[in-house]
């Protein structure tokens, strides 16, 4: 069986929701992130990054976004959640996952430690401000990527819930949203999906269980 290392409310909700789109059989197991269960032996074990998500294949630990969700994809081709058999609409695909890890993510990440990117007295306002901006110029990228067309690909994909993640990250942060119509519309859709719902229910139990 599957195995998802979690943290509730982080970019490991994206493979979470993948595994519900497919209807297939897997176990989430979660990690706290904010107790430091990720930089315990238990857990560097599984991951020596100490970083989530990481998926046990069974004898395999595959880590890092763009890699599971491909691995997610391709196992469970009826789910249709990255394109096939077009090679240029694959790489297309891949490269807007490995954008959104690498150039999205790290951005708007810094505001939940930013003491871990610079910890130089007087320095936190300054990197908020790089970040806040940084994340403007992410989100206009996004919001003319869904000019005229409901998913960021042409039909869903995972791709679509990892748009999902930074908006809802946004909007805890109190980001100001208000210039991003599309990518608003984009939000609620991806949110009313069966299976995003199922995998945030199941985070919110976590959740409550980590803080109760």
């Amino acid at each position: 069986m599957l195995t998802l290392y979690y943290s509730p409310g982080a970019c490991s909700l994206v493979p979470h929701v993948a595994l519900e789109e497919t209807g297939a059989q897997f176990e989430a197991k979660p990690v706290y992130l904010r107790k430091g269960q990720h930089k315990q032996p238990e857990y560097l074990a599984i991951n020596p990054k100490g970083k989530v998500p990481a998926l046990d294949i069974g004898g395999c630990v595959l880590t890092e976004n763009p890699a599971i969700l491909t691995y997610i994809a391709r196992t469970f081709p009826e789910a249709r959640l990255l394109p096939s058999g077009d090679l240029v609409k694959e790489v297309e695909a891949l490269s807007l996952l490995c954008w959104f890890s690498s150039g999205v993510h790290p951005v708007i990440g810094r505001f939940f430690g930013p003491a871990r990117i610079c910890d130089a007295p007087g320095s936190e306002g300054r990197l908020l401000e790089i970040a806040r901006e940084g994340t403007a110029q992410n989100f206009g990228m996004i919001e003319k990527m869904l000019e005229g067309r409901e998913w960021l690909l042409g039909d869903y994909s995972v791709a679509d819930a990892y748009a999902y993640v930074f908006f809802s990250w946004a909007k805890a942060l109190n980001l100001d949203v208000s210039a991003y119509g599309n990518y608003a519309a984009h939000f609620e859709r991806v949110g009313a999906r069966q299976a995003v719902q199922r995998a945030l229910a199941r985070e919110a139990e976590a959740r409550a269980a980590m803080e109760g």
